[in-house]
Order: structure tokens, then sequence, then C-alpha cells
């Protein structure tokens, strides 16, 4: 790991995903935001021109890029002591094969090479000056990204690149030797720059031509204009996409590369500012085509590239919650050959292959209440989910099962917002047409109580139904509905209504910061996630809302208190479906930072679970795991509390139950096993409060109270003032939990 050691703090430039996401608020260092591609500024006075690009940390949280960036020495040195480093926010990004993905491209790439041309840098004679044809050919190339005119476009790069082309040419009867002297010369390092600047657009041009050539065969693709008389798959699109992905990525290094020998002096002084936006917005670029390039080769691999490939699918019925996202009713196996193509897809209720399970496996204690053996429709115990996910497939291998590559999970919101895009389905078979609107109750129904019971398949309707909303979506000529369709998946994937999870280690290390793996992630601050388990408690997770309220107090030595109160509401009881009539039974987790100690807790259920069976006798195994939680568990006298760590976090567990139309509320009080220490020149607090897989998302209230006299330096901006508490200062927040949230505030010592 490299080391970068700035003003007597280290840095390194492999951050995990949450490290680099909070590395301001765990160095204690003041933060400035700003949106990217702006010069870096505190009361409209610049600080900073350029970053140190080893400095750099990206990462992907969801749906949001950001940057870290530390300055180098010789900028630091220039800041006010407050200030030591820059959060830059980069638009909302998801690199999918769609013009939608690299039109942004495009157009950052040609927008650099307009600015040479139309600010050109003017140097002396004809051959300095940038041709108006060439700054029209870039701009009818724009237009036609936007209009989706990608032949239009290529054609129009092309052209744009015989312009400079022909200025090069002309530059080069100077002698390169001269123009390469000239870099030195006080002067004439104009002839340099603008020699330079030209090869950029050259190699700018070139990209942009590719780029739309990229997409104007992604784009035939999608509207059924491709050659039909190819034997076209996608595993051949990858391939070819990644050799046309290596040649934009060549031209981008070339670019910078010349960019890099622009002297910035050279440039006239009103367009400095924007030229060194745009010269740091280059290496990025390139590092994102880059690392684009290597990731397609790992996404071959994962349809293909290097063998046939096999996916477990979980369908997880958030309906009735467990740790990720739901109980596992029914299952699937995607079968891909060598050639990227699905050679099957077979789904079936998760009870057939737990009935061929003759292994004895010792299940998790809340577990036994309903079932004496650990099985595969239970597997999905532990909330961070690669450690549930191998828990899958080592039960589906013990069933017979053959070895998978990986496991995807989809909840039935994935479902339902695809039948929104596809519109109504007839199901003939079963008499219903299904929508969106519709989906829960009818396939609920069918589930329960409609199935044919001698054939004995209650999820038969879910294995009918996804071939044809498959087909209906994919077989699509309509760009609308693949855009809709992908941003589903998009969402999905934000909000872990989708999990995935790959043997493949570098594949999983991609999809980790992606934010697509459903771990518990790391942090050294506050941390809260709450997890919702039901056991024999029906369907009821879909009647019943969860509100979650924190508040957080510190004193004037620095001690934190946290007081979580859950609130879980039952709307059933009234309803035509009996299982929304029921009482919801919950084995509710709380996790909370690692060595937080608890104070009190109220509103819980004191139930206490035994082994309800000799499993020694009867020589179960057990699971190394399950053992792990239970043997290190503790139990507190007073409150019934289960107490365990798990996953690098304290874990306080109980059971809660709910009745129809009642409401019942959760308290848990406890110490934070950290302090502010307000000896330092700045010090701070902040949350990570991740949801629960599968969860439509908790309403979520935030309340941090603090000394009166503290001083504010920096707080989130979705961290609003408000009063709460006689003699402190308060900070509140109204949410929800659709995807994870992090905000914090730093403290100075004055």
């Amino acid at each position: 790991m490299k080391d970068i050691k700035q003003n007597n703090r280290r840095y390194t430039n492999n951050f995990s995903q949450e490290r680099a996401r909070k590395a301001c608020f765990d160095n204690e260092i003041k933060c400035q935001v700003y949106r990217f591609g702006e010069v870096f500024k505190i009361d409209d006075e610049i600080i900073a021109k350029e970053c140190d690009q080893k400095a750099m940390i990206n990462y992907v949280d969801n749906s949001i890029k950001e940057s870290l960036f530390i300055p180098s020495e010789d900028i630091y040195k220039d800041l006010d002591q407050d200030f030591k480093s820059v959060v830059i926010k980069k638009e909302k990004r998801f690199f999918l094969f769609s013009w939608m993905v690299l039109s942004p491209i495009v157009l950052c790439v040609v927008f650099l090479g307009a600015m040479y041309i139309q600010k050109g840098i003017k140097t002396q004679g004809k051959v300095l000056g940038v041709s108006k044809e060439a700054y029209n050919n870039i701009n009818i190339a724009l237009g036609g990204v936007k209009e989706r005119n990608f032949s239009m476009s290529e054609n129009k790069f092309g052209e744009a690149y015989e312009n400079f082309a022909e200025i090069s040419a002309s530059l080069e009867g100077l002698g390169k030797g001269v123009i390469s002297i000239s870099r030195f010369v006080p002067g004439a390092s104009k002839l340099s720059s603008g020699y330079h600047a030209i090869e950029a657009g050259k190699n700018l041009s070139l990209a942009g031509e590719k780029i739309s050539q990229i997409a104007n065969d992604i784009n035939s693709l999608k509207d059924g204009t491709a050659d039909k008389n190819k034997n076209f798959s996608l595993l051949d699109f990858f391939v070819s996409f990644d050799k046309d992905l290596n040649e934009v990525n060549n031209y981008l290094v070339q670019a910078r590369d010349n960019l890099d020998k622009v002297k910035i002096a050279d440039i006239p002084e009103e367009n400095q500012e924007k030229i060194l936006a745009l010269k740091n917005k280059l290496p990025i670029i390139t590092q994102a085509v880059g690392d684009f390039s290597a990731n397609n080769q790992l996404l071959a691999d994962l349809i293909g590239a290097n063998g046939p490939r096999k996916y477990l699918f979980l369908f997880q019925n958030n309906q009735e919650m467990r740790a990720t996202g739901g109980f596992i009713g029914s299952y699937g196996v995607l079968d891909i050959d060598s050639a990227g193509r699905i050679r099957n897809f077979f789904i079936d209720g998760i009870f057939n292959p737990d009935g061929q399970l003759t292994d004895k496996i010792i299940p998790p204690k809340p577990i036994q209440k309903i079932s004496t053996a650990w099985s595969l429709h239970d597997s999905n115990w532990f909330p961070d989910f690669p450690i549930s996910a191998r828990k899958a497939m080592l039960f589906y291998e013990k069933t017979g099962g053959p070895t998978v590559d990986g496991v995807v999970t989809l909840t039935p919101t994935v479902m339902q917002k695809l039948l929104n895009i596809s519109g109504p389905i007839d199901m003939k078979d079963y008499g219903v047409v299904l929508t969106g609107d519709n989906f829960i109750e009818n396939v609920q129904h069918e589930v329960e109580e409609g199935y044919d019971k001698e054939e004995n398949r209650p999820k038969k309707i879910l294995s009918d139904l996804a071939p044809l909303l498959m087909d209906r979506i994919f077989n699509s000529k309509d760009v609308k509905v693949l855009a809709e369709t992908l941003n589903v998946f998009s969402d999905a994937l934000a909000e872990k209504h989708i999990l995935l999870y790959f043997s493949n280690s570098d594949l999983q290390k991609i999809v980790s910061n992606l934010g697509w793996s459903g771990e518990i992630l790391e942090t050294s601050n506050d941390y809260l996630s709450v997890i919702n388990t039901n056991i024999n408690g029906y369907k009821t997770d879909g009647v019943v809302k969860e509100k979650i309220n924190q508040q957080i107090d510190i004193s004037s030595e620095g001690e934190i208190t946290s007081t979580v109160s859950i609130t879980r509401k039952h709307t059933g009881g009234n309803s035509q479906f009996q299982w929304w009539n029921k009482v919801n039974a919950d084995y509710m987790r709380v996790y909370v930072p690692q060595g937080s100690t608890l104070i009190e807790v109220d509103g819980q259920t004191r139930e206490i679970n035994s082994d309800i069976l000799d499993y020694k006798s009867l020589k179960f195994e057990e699971d190394v795991d399950v053992k792990n939680e239970e043997m290190q568990m503790q139990l507190d006298d007073k409150t019934g509390t289960r107490v365990y760590t798990e996953s690098g976090k304290t874990v306080f567990a109980n059971w809660v139950y709910v009745s129809p139309q009642e409401e019942v509320t959760v308290k848990y009080k406890y110490l934070l096993p950290f302090k502010i220490d307000r000896s330092k020149e700045a010090s701070s607090y902040s949350l990570l409060s991740q949801k629960q897989s599968g969860s439509l998302g908790d309403e979520f209230a935030f309340i941090l109270n603090y000394p009166k006299n503290w001083k504010e330096k920096w707080k989130s901006a979705n961290l609003k003032d408000c009063s709460s508490k006689e003699g402190y200062a308060s900070l509140c927040l109204e949410d929800n939990l659709k995807t994870d949230k992090f905000f914090g505030i730093v403290f100075g010592n004055e």
C-alpha cells in the first residue's frame, strides 16, 4: 500500500469504500464540499486550483460518486489552517451499456477539445489558430450525441480529427525538435503549448469518434436495426466492447499527456480556471474508462467468457422479513453457456430441494421455534449478505444441487416495478391479470390458497410469470422501456432489493465497491442498523410500518449516549387476506458500535430460547458461525436482552410482538465506546445508518444535542438547527431509510 504523507498526516490511496467516505471525520479534519469541476473556493477566495492526483481516492457509495482530494504541499501551505481537504461531489453515475452513459463522456471529451478550439491558445501565425471548420464539426457532433444520431456524430468527430491533423502537420513543418525545445524557452513556450493543445484535440476527436461508434452499435441493438444474420451473443458484445474501450482509453491517455505539456501561463487569464478544471477532469475520465475496461473483463467472465456459469437466485418475500430481505419461498438456477447465452432458467419452490437435504444441522435458537433443523429456506440468518450467501450455496449443494458461481436475491418490489413497465400480463391458467398494483395480493393468494393441491406446486405461478415478463421487457424495441428497466434495476441495487454475491473475489470486490453486496460496513464512529426477522409472524411485515428515532446526547466531558426508539405499527386486522390479520412476531436485532454499553431497554418481550432437541445425542452438526454467535452471547439479567458481537458490531437482540391495529415502541439506551476529544484542534461525530436489505424504507428521525458553548466548524447539509434540550445546541434530521444514510459534524476546540 502506497502512503502519501502531508502536513504530518498520513493518507493512503487504497481506502475502503466506507473509510474513504468518512476520511474527513475519522481524521478529525474540516471538509468543504463542492460539485465536481468547480474551482475550490471559500467565501469566493480561490484556495486551490489543482490537486495532487496521487492523493485522489475514488469510491462509489450506492449511486453517488465522490472523490476525496488531499491538496499537495505547495498548495496546502497557502490554505486556511482549518482547511485540510476537499470533498468533491460528482454527478450520479451508473455505468451501463447505453448511450445514456457514454454521451456524458463524449460531452466532456469534446468540450475540452472545443475549449481549445474556441478559446484557442493564440500564438504566432496561421498554423497556431484552430480552424472554424474543426469547431463547427465538433459542435455538430455534439448535437448528434444529444439527438442520438451517433452515425452523424461519428462522421463529424472524424472530420474534426482531419482538421486537427491538417493544422498539426503545418506545425510539424517547423520541426518537432523546435517545438519540443520551445517549451523551455521564455516567450516561446506558446508554440509548444499550441502544438500539444492541437495534438490533444486530435486524440479527443478520435476518442469521441470511437465512443460514438460504440453508442451507435448499442443503439442499433436496442432498436432492432442490428444485423439479424449475425449469431450474436452478449459475450460477443462484451469482447468487442472491451477492445473499443481500450482504444478510447489509449486516446484519452495520449490527450492527457499532451495537455500536461500545455502551460497554464500560456492560456489567456480569463480562461485559466476553466482549463485547469478541464485538465483535472481528464485524468478522472481516463481512470474511469480504464477501470470500466478492467471491470468489463470480469463481467465477461461473469457471463461465460472463461467457461459456463451457474447462478443461484433466491426470491425473498419482504412481506415476511428476514435478515437479508425476506423469507426465501422460491429459488431459481440460471445456466449460461460459454458463448454468453442463457441455456436455462429453472424456478421452483424452495421446499423441493430442502426435502432432499439429508445433513442435519442445528439451526440458530430463534429459528428452532419453527424448525428443528437448519436448511436453505432459513439460510439467510446473518444480515451481512456475503455470509448468508455462502450458507445458501452450501445448503444448495447439500441438497444435491451443483456448485454455483454466485447468488442473486430479489424481492417482490422488483417484480412490481417491472410489471409497471411491462403493463398487465394475462395469466390465463390462473384466471388473473397481473399488474404492479395487484401483484402482491394475487400471487400471495395463489401461493397460500389457490394452487393445485394435487400438483402441489404453490410457487408455480412465479415460474410461469418470469419468462412472460422478461420476454415483454427485454424484447421491447422501445428505448423508453429499456431505459425505465435499467432505472428499476439501478434503484433496486441501491435500495438493496437486489443483492449480489460471487465466488470470484475480483468480481465480488467490484460489487462491494458499488454498494451492491449487502455488507455490514466498517466504521470507526457511530453506527446503527435495525434488523427484523419474522419468525412465525405470517406475511404481516407487509402491513407493519416502522419508524426509527435516534437521539444523541454529548456531555461536556465528551461522553456520547444514544437513545434509539423503534416504533412498529400494525395496520392489518381488517383485511380480506387473513395472512395480514395475524400477530407480527419479530426477532429484532439492533447493531451498534462494537463495545457499546447497554444502559436500559423498554418495550421488548422477555423470552428465552433454548435448544428444543438433544442435538448432541442426535448427532446434529454445528455451524461454526452460529456456534460462535451463541457461545459469546450474554443475557442481560435486568432486561433479558441478548448482547453479543457480530460483523464488528455489538448486537442487542429481543423479541417484539405487535397485534393488528396496535403499536409497540422498543427503546434502547446505551453508551458509545468512544468520546469526543476536545483537546484536539478539531473533533467530530458522524453516523452511518444502514437500512435492512429488502425493507421498503423506514421513517428515520435523528436529534443531536451537544454543549451550547462548543463551536460548530462544519456539518452535513441535511442536518438542520433545531431546539431540543435546554442548555444544548441541537441538530435535527428527518429522512427515510430507502438507502443507507451518512452525516456528521466537526467541532473546533475554541
